[in-house]
């Protein structure tokens, strides 16, 4: 008989503090779907390349994305290629790329088209521009994945080279 008084007050114990741990999950819950724990608004604002180009400077914007990047490759090279895309459910589409100098390039005609010269030890100003979709609303974070297609200038027959590299940042 003992025995039994023991487990029934464990057993009330346990179930009590049961009822309080569920409470308290439902409204952590609730609080974190109403937006109260939104930590993307806090998270730092960052990105990445390869060690072969630093990244100087960012900026996401409503239409555009901007990236400023270092040749630190130890060589002068020659792009090819540049494209950005993100995770979104529709992924970032930019219609035009945009270099140094007069030109401006159609996106879907890149492939074979571009043959940009980028001198060692300079930065070079790339914008992505008539971007659409993949979440590009303003005050909203996203990440964005950038590759670039190069190779050696002094290499004759030019191999070709990928490299990546990320942004994350809340949309101006």
């Amino acid at each position: 008989m003992r025995k039994n008084i023991k487990s029934q007050a464990s057993l009330e114990f346990l179930t009590t503090y049961a009822w309080a741990f569920l409470v308290i999950m439902i409204t952590i819950g609730a609080l974190y779907y109403f937006g109260v724990f939104d930590f993307s608004k806090i998270l730092p604002q960052r990105c990445f390349f390869s060690s072969q180009f630093e990244c100087l400077d960012f900026v996401i914007l409503e239409n555009e994305v901007r990236v400023k990047l270092y040749n630190n490759i130890g060589e002068d090279i020659r792009i090819k290629n540049f494209q950005i895309t993100n995770d979104a459910s529709n992924p970032l589409d930019c219609e035009t790329l945009q270099l140094p100098g007069p030109l401006e390039y159609s996106i879907p005609d890149l492939p074979g088209l571009l043959d940009y010269e980028w001198g060692y030890g300079t930065d070079l100003n790339v914008s992505f521009k008539d971007c659409s979709e993949g979440g590009l609303s303003i005050g909203e974070r996203i990440e964005a994945k950038i590759s670039m297609v190069f190779c050696s200038s002094a290499t004759p027959s030019c191999p070709e080279h990928t490299t990546s590299g990320k942004m994350a940042s809340i949309v101006n």
